[in-house]
């Protein structure tokens, strides 16, 4: 399990995803008991910051179908995207991109 899902744990399982996701996401594959099927992302925006301190504390759920349409990048032992985010509601993806 990854470090940021560590205070949540109880929420997070391994749920086979109905589609098909590339080898390189699989390890960042969650399914979360309030986002549905997630791959754990740092967000572009944030990761200047995350560089700067720790990226797990910036590391969140972000819905596979978004990761997959949007594209993502890695970095080390991140997957970034490019996703939007506004504080205090946190990332702002559009309803129909999560999956139960």
């Amino acid at each position: 399990m990854r470090k940021s899902l560590e205070d949540i744990k109880h929420m997070v399982s391994k749920r086979p995803y109905n589609g098909t996701i590339p080898e390189e996401l699989k390890p960042y594959n969650y399914y979360i008991a309030d986002g549905g099927h997630s791959i754990m992302c740092v967000l572009e925006c944030h990761l200047r910051e995350a560089k700067e301190s720790s990226m797990d504390d910036y590391e969140l759920p972000v819905p596979v179908k978004y990761v997959l349409r949007n594209g993502w990048s890695v970095e080390g032992d991140y997957i970034i995207v490019d996703a939007p985010y506004e504080m205090p509601l946190g990332l702002m993806v559009e309803e129909k991109y999560y999956e139960w």
